[in-house]
């Protein structure tokens, strides 16, 4: 059993899939892992919530709380915030469905425990992603380190031939940071999603891959409770997993070189140059 998690999907660009791996994660934990899930849909169209209306079960409670921007004002981080905590009360498990906007600051990311960044993997989406990732992570190190939060990177809509080009290479040292397996892409997907969640339709190789998904998600939700009762993280370089290729760290090439390295380099040695603060 899982204490209370809250589970983030969220990229900063539209057409990734966000909202169809919101509504079938949901309906996998909710349904194969019985657990009460809460999804709250932060999106104005509404699509994970609309999803979830017409496969409706008990264990599954959606909401939709659009938001409302408001330029050099915290109205929207606190109606973001409000709305967490009254629809996260009662479930064991919520999901957030956002498309990040920078009308947020990255303050919010933190509310929950585990992040999940939907990416197709195209050259561009996925240099775009690893971006997005690192550039969070070097604005709000110390508070992830505290809150040993997750980031899962969830390759969505892959063509099955194009598994062995699925790399995010410049986030293959980071040791909260993994790779799901990757989600298929579905022809005529609108039809698929609203006959049934993914994981249990006929098509058994939509259904087993939904499943391959789900179980890899929940298995790093149980990791969340274990790591809360250890000391905290510190994120460093680890061995990768399969599908990231590992890389020499930044300060290591540095410590080879001539010049000396300063604390402050290898504190964000793993962070692009041109991202570093200044």
């Amino acid at each position: 059993m899982l204490d209370k998690i809250k589970v983030l999907i969220t990229n900063q660009k539209g057409g990734v899939g966000k909202s169809t791996i919101s509504a079938n994660l949901a309906g996998f934990l909710a349904i194969e892992k019985n657990y009460k899930v809460s999804l709250l849909d932060y999106d104005k169209q509404g699509t994970s919530s609309v999803l979830i209306s017409k496969n409706p079960h008990t264990n599954i409670q959606a909401y939709k709380s659009g938001l409302s921007y408001q330029q050099n004002s915290n109205y929207t981080l606190l109606e973001a915030k409000a709305a967490l905590r009254r629809y996260s009360a009662h479930a064991e498990i919520t999901i957030a469905d956002l498309t990040w906007t920078f009308g947020l600051p990255y303050d919010f990311m933190l509310e929950f425990d585990v992040l999940i960044i939907p990416s197709s993997n195209s050259q561009v989406e996925i240099a775009s992603t690893e971006i997005f990732i690192l550039e969070y992570i070097q604005r709000q190190m110390a508070k992830i380190n505290q809150k040993k939060q997750l980031i899962l990177v969830a390759p969505s809509r892959v063509d099955r031939n194009q598994l062995s080009e699925i790399q995010f290479p410049g986030l293959g040292f980071l040791n909260n940071c993994f790779i799901c397996p990757p989600i298929f892409r579905i022809s005529q997907i609108n039809n698929q999603v609203l006959n049934d969640f993914w994981f249990r339709i006929d098509n058994n190789i939509i259904s087993e891959n939904m499943q391959e998904f789900g179980d890899f998600v929940h298995d790093h939700l149980l990791e969340v409770k274990k790591r809360k009762a250890e000391a905290p993280m510190t994120l460093q370089p680890r061995v990768a997993p399969n599908l990231i290729k590992p890389i020499t760290p930044l300060v290591e090439r540095a410590q080879s070189s001539a010049t000396p390295v300063t604390k402050a380099q290898k504190e964000f040695s793993f962070i692009p140059a041109f991202l570093r603060k200044k």
